[in-house]
């Protein structure tokens, strides 16, 4: 007699429709989350519980980086700066040329690595009020596209998520809510930031979108 084994497959990886709805109360952009959480089932993402979207075109004052987390089926948003030569601090407007052009955040699909510790960002002061936030991670991206795989090869350059001082509640409220500009990385809140990278490090799906927009557009 043949006895036949069943694979228990976790719900939420069939479930996408809540997260869906909640990533459309807090403002993302729909079509490219949808984009997202098919790219993250490839092979070459091993982290599977979780991903992130990073809309680029939106206000720097907005949670534009939104993280889906398929195991609690929730979806939380961010504030996140991108690169000074995409544009202002107030709003990302140049997405051409992030190929060639390092201080861009590269755009589509991106993959963490490991999370370590950079002696540049371990301790981040904030510049405002003084407050000091110590034992920061960062995690390193991989570009994973042929248009982006370039920032795997650019040394001594590197790609990260890290924390920074231009993006605490300090330097928003002393800046019309804005955030300053990276230098091509995507820069969280140092008070998000540890909890952030250690729910996507290890192979997760970072995916940089102008809006809903396919990123041919920007080749």
């Amino acid at each position: 007699m043949l006895l036949l084994a069943l694979i228990s497959v976790p719900t939420w990886a069939n479930e996408p429709a809540s997260l869906l709805q909640e990533a459309k109360v807090l403002g993302a952009p729909i079509a490219a989350v949808q984009r997202a959480i098919e790219i993250s089932r490839r092979p070459d993402f091993p982290r599977k519980d979780a991903l992130a979207v990073f809309d680029i075109s939106q206000p720097s004052a907005k949670k534009r980086l939104y993280v889906l987390d398929f195991k609690s089926g929730h979806v939380t948003a961010h504030y996140a700066a991108h690169g000074k030569h995409n544009g202002p601090n107030a709003r990302a407007t140049k997405f051409k040329g992030f190929q060639t052009d390092l201080d861009m955040v590269p755009l589509g699909p991106l993959k963490t690595a490991h999370s370590e510790v950079m002696d540049h960002y371990n301790k981040i002061v904030d510049r405002y009020d003084g407050t000091v936030y110590r034992n920061m991670i960062v995690v390193v991206l991989e570009g994973v596209a042929s248009y982006n795989n370039y920032i795997n090869h650019s040394p001594p350059f590197k790609w990260i998520i890290h924390p920074n001082w231009y993006t605490t509640a300090g330097f928003r409220a002393k800046n019309d809510g804005m955030l300053g500009r990276s230098n091509g990385c995507i820069t969280l809140d140092p008070v998000e930031n540890n909890q952030l990278i250690t729910k996507l490090e290890g192979g997760a799906l970072v995916y940089v979108t102008v809006g809903d927009d396919p990123i041919e557009k920007y080749f």
